[in-house]
């Protein structure tokens, strides 16, 4: 049987978060309208944790919050020589609810013209997704797309329902359907490679890098890095502590750089930094200041570190933030009546906790977060839990 870990799988989140129009229209139950990169993007990292559990190695083609041009992402998954590309969707009509029955509906894959590899993948796909979430299956459709047509070998764009039906534009923003997505396509990811699935608690390849060779200490948790490197090709970062160009996930041209830095580690007798980028997504890259400098503080608001500096809490979990409309408020102490707010963290992103207490003024507790190198709280009832 084949190797998961002999491919690299491209993963694609279609549009940037600020893409005009690429959006619902405005759903009352709710109070707003949902972005599609909303989806696209959640459903993009599940899809990853789904694929690496399995032992499939994976990158991504847009890793910032920018809409990154179509020719850039199909060039990056070509250049590192992806063995397949999932780019994640959501379809729309005519840009308005026009009741039930009325709207268009359903899922669909989409493939260049007479490519079998490609046909080959989405059947397998498509064979999954037709057994989760009653949806209407629109089929595989042959298109002239620029992501199937320019990536060098299998690839699938995946509509995953419609924005413009009200109740399949819910269904963006619904964590058991993002993952549920995730996983159906992983299945057929690994059937159409030949490798045994993976599912969640069986053990395998949980997406975690291996140990490296030890952490040095320097204050530089939760400071920006950039590259200063100016080569044609860029530097190189890696998905696990390693140098190893089996697990490069992709290259940083000068002045592009990452917004956190986790903490900075001895990795095959060299420097490396653990990094956060804005998706807290966690990739590592030389910290030889040949190559990189560090300057200032990460994004606005903060971004937690998985390992503070010295002297900092210690994280023996992490929790999802759900329950709130759009973020929750991260306190100096567990008291929301008497805190002082210290930032804010978005619905779905993860930060790494410490405990739980009691505190005051919440029947449900206050989960004890490790942020920006210190401790912090986060109302009980806005996070869910999952252990490391």
């Amino acid at each position: 049987m084949a190797k998961s870990s002999d491919y690299l799988i491209a993963l694609d989140d279609g549009h940037g978060l600020e893409t005009v129009g690429k959006r619902t229209p405005y759903i009352p139950s709710i109070g707003r309208q949902i972005r599609e990169n909303e989806f696209n993007e959640k459903v993009t990292l599940f899809l990853k944790l789904e694929l690496e559990r399995c032992g499939f190695r994976t990158m991504l083609t847009a890793p910032t919050d920018a809409d990154t041009p179509l020719q850039a992402r199909t060039d990056i998954a070509n250049s590192m020589g992806a063995a397949a590309l999932i780019s994640n969707h959501y379809n729309a009509f005519d840009g308005k609810f026009d009741g039930p029955g009325k709207d268009a509906e359903g899922h669909s894959l989409h493939v260049y013209f007479n490519d079998g590899m490609d046909l080959k993948l989405a059947e397998n796909i498509a064979k999954y997704l037709k057994q989760g979430t009653k949806q209407v299956y629109r089929g595989i459709i042959e298109q002239n797309l620029h992501m199937t047509r320019e990536f060098n070998g299998p690839a699938v764009l995946v509509e995953n329902g419609f924005m413009d039906n009200e109740r399949e534009a819910l269904l963006m923003i619904n964590e058991d359907f993002q993952r549920e997505t995730a996983r159906e396509q992983a299945l057929g990811v690994c059937d159409y490679f030949g490798v045994s699935y993976v599912a969640a608690g069986n053990g395998g390849n949980v997406g975690s890098p291996p140990a490296s060779d030890g952490a040095s200490s320097g204050d530089i948790a939760g400071k920006r890095v950039e590259s200063i490197y100016k080569g044609a090709d860029g530097l190189d970062f890696y998905s696990r502590p390693t140098f190893d160009d089996t697990y490069r996930a992709g290259i940083l041209k000068y002045g592009d750089g990452f917004p956190t830095i986790v903490r900075k580690l001895k990795v095959e007798g060299a420097d490396m930094y653990e990094v956060m980028n804005s998706r807290d997504y966690v990739f590592y890259v030389t910290a030889s200041p040949k190559y990189v400098k560090v300057e200032g503080s990460g994004q606005p608001g903060g971004t937690a570190s998985l390992v503070p500096s010295s002297g900092g809490p210690v994280a023996i979990g992490e929790i999802t933030i759900m329950g709130v409309a759009n973020a929750a408020l991260i306190q100096d102490r567990p008291d929301r009546l008497a805190s002082k707010d210290l930032g804010t963290i978005r619905k779905g992103r993860t930060i790494p906790v410490t405990g739980s207490v009691k505190g005051k003024n919440s029947s449900s507790g206050y989960w004890e977060v490790a942020y920006n190198g210190r401790r912090a709280y986060i109302t009980g009832k806005f996070g869910r839990y999952k252990s490391y």
